[in-house]
């Protein structure tokens, strides 16, 4: 038997090789007049496999694009894959050739097509399946934007703070946790099934992520049977799971529809008009709404991470978030209506997602027919990336594009300045959310939840690195205190984080430096050289490399910066008192629910359905 199987085994793998070698071989014939794309050679079969390290290969892609080019190929495991680096041939490209690059390419550790099923949108080729959940999600998405979002993220951002303040050092999964269940109430009008919906998430990330599943750098796993192939039979049971967890949430809310009790959600828009969405199978519903609900669980909650990273690197914006969130909201928590007169608060959002992307390579596309851009010859086939960590470095556009400056967003005289205020920055639209027609439709629900998240956060607490023996603190009077804010808030007035006389001057007043210059001067940020002293004349050999803090990452699509040690601490014990009363009230009214065990014991192990190892 034993020797049965090695035989079938290796039979699958060479028929696997041999046609990615017959692949392989009809990606290289270019019409003529074409040139094909440059890029690095790699190697048979493995192609640029072995140069790319398991941890920040987004990095080294960018790298790549220095090399070759803002359009460059490298094959990946018999994979052609097409990196864009630049925002304007992403958007020749994605946006005005939609017709043929808003496919997505074949996820082989998936079950299930994830072009086909109907079961993915974010992960559908476009079809008819495609077209009906993208229309009902244009739908779900404005009616919860018109209802402000049925203040869901206002009464979480409350436990999010009690969290905080009981287990800082559990920040990671408080803030998780306030995504989580913001984007239950939204799908089901419940939050009782957030814990679930991180776990079914993080199984589906794994199972999509290039450095994830097995099924994944070895394809042909998935064709041995599941006795065989230990990552099939896990994913097996990751979609079981995953298709009754749906189930069970529809059948919540359909029981409180007719007992009328069901708190306004997703799920309830579609029950109240089942019939006009068209859905072809029974569940189809369920994994529209339910796949919404995954695919802001975790990646919203990556740059409300990154936030407190940036904040503790970079101590000197933290004080001028306080002022301004001082002076506008006063002694109680951000609510919507703030948000024309929190620019600063915007900005340093905006600069969270462009620093330290969530999707550092971006969304891929499949090209669905051959096609040439400016003389080169890219192949049917191609998997598409908009590689947003690049494009999010212009130096062009972004001038010293390592640093965290979410200055550039509200100073004029930098390219991304834009007016009004009260409107800009934003977000929305921003090149982390995608083109063409593969855009994200969540946009609007991820920017009300950071404004709110990261609003609050900032409200209540203070961040500082942690001390130790070899990173001492910075000490700046400069901006030691939110009381000296004030006076490096580039002139705020009553309402709005910028002096109008700036906007009225491009912001060119006089020839001093400027307030952006004054502060960063004060500070080494990560990726900075030091000044040379005429002191140090230490050889080469003798510096020690440093490992950049800031880019200790996960490995899987969603880049989430790992958990770090740093201080937090409440501004104000008079607003920790008055966060502690307001939830407490909450709780005895019933509107904070206790997570949910839906498996059993230890979660279904062994059983099944259940949680799957992560």
């Amino acid at each position: 038997m034993a020797v049965l199987t090695l035989i079938f085994a290796a039979s699958a793998l060479s028929v696997y090789v041999l046609w990615k070698l017959f692949e392989s071989s009809r990606g290289r014939r270019i019409p003529r007049g074409l040139k094909p794309l440059p890029g690095p050679k790699g190697y048979p079969i493995v192609g640029s496999v072995p140069d790319l390290p398991e941890k920040n290969s987004f990095i080294t892609f960018a790298d790549w694009g220095k090399i070759y080019g803002p359009l460059y190929q490298c094959n990946l495991a018999g994979t052609n894959h097409v990196w864009i680096s630049t925002d304007k041939i992403a958007h020749d490209l994605l946006a005005k050739k939609a017709a043929i690059y808003s496919d997505r390419p074949h996820i082989p550790a998936l079950i299930d097509d994830n072009r086909t099923s109907a079961q993915y949108l974010p992960l559908l080729s476009k079809n008819e399946g495609w077209t009906r959940q993208r229309k009902f999600a244009n739908i779900i998405m404005r009616e919860s934007e018109k209802a402000m979002f049925h203040r869901y993220p206002e009464v979480e951002a409350k436990r999010m703070l009690v969290e905080l303040l009981d287990k800082p050092e559990h920040y990671n999964h408080a803030l998780e946790s306030f995504i989580s269940r913001v984007t239950c109430r939204l799908a089901w009008g419940h939050s009782e099934a957030s814990d679930e919906l991180k776990q079914r998430a993080r199984e589906l990330l794994i199972g999509v992520s290039p450095t994830g599943a097995l099924g994944n750098k070895i394809p042909f796993v998935m064709g041995l049977p599941d006795w065989l192939s230990p990552t099939k039979a896990w994913e097996r049971r990751r979609a079981k799971t995953e298709r009754r967890f749906f189930e069970m949430m529809q059948g919540q809310v359909e029981s409180d529809v007719l007992e009328k009790k069901a708190s306004p959600s997703w799920m309830k828009l579609f029950l109240d008009s089942r019939s006009k969405w068209g859905f072809k199978y029974d569940l189809e519903g369920a994994y529209a709404v339910g796949m919404h609900g995954i695919a802001g669980a975790l990646t919203i909650a990556a740059p409300m991470q990154t936030f407190c990273l940036a904040m503790v690197h970079y101590p000197q914006f933290l004080p001028i978030l306080h002022e301004e969130l001082d002076r506008v909201c006063g002694d109680r928590l951000p609510v919507a209506e703030d948000r024309p007169h929190l620019p600063f608060l915007r900005a340093v959002i905006r600069e969270c997602l462009r620093w330290r992307p969530p999707v550092p390579t971006g969304i891929p596309h499949e090209l669905t027919q051959d096609d040439e851009y400016n003389g080169y010859f890219i192949p049917k086939g191609s998997v598409m990336h908009p590689l947003e960590w690049a494009i999010a470095r212009d130096p062009d556009l972004f001038p010293d594009p390592e640093a965290f400056n979410p200055l550039r967003w509200v100073e004029p005289g930098y390219p991304t300045y834009q007016e009004p205020l009260t409107q800009y920055p934003t977000i929305i639209n921003s090149t982390q959310f995608g083109y063409g027609r593969r855009t994200c439709q969540g946009q609007t629900v991820a920017d009300e939840d950071m404004l709110i998240g990261i609003g609050s956060i900032a409200w209540l607490f203070t961040m500082e690195k942690t001390r130790d023996e070899d990173d001492a603190l910075v000490s700046d009077p400069l901006v030691a205190n939110a009381a000296n804010a004030k006076k490096l808030s580039i002139g705020m007035n009553e309402k709005a984080s910028i002096s109008q006389e700036e906007v009225n001057t491009g912001g060119n007043k006089s020839s001093s430096p400027t307030m952006e210059k004054k502060i960063l001067a004060k500070y080494e940020y990560p990726g900075t050289r030091p000044a040379a002293s005429p002191k140090s004349n230490m050889l080469r050999s003798e510096k020690k490399a440093k490992i950049d803090p800031t880019l200790d990452y996960s490995i899987l699509l969603i880049a989430k910066p790992l958990p770090f040690k740093f201080t937090l601490k409440p501004r104000d014990l008079a607003r920790a008192d008055m966060v502690r009363k307001s939830f407490a009230e909450g709780r005895e009214k019933g509107e904070y629910e206790d997570s949910k065990e839906y498996w059993g014991d230890e979660h279904g192990k062994g059983k099944e359905c259940g949680w799957g190892k992560v």
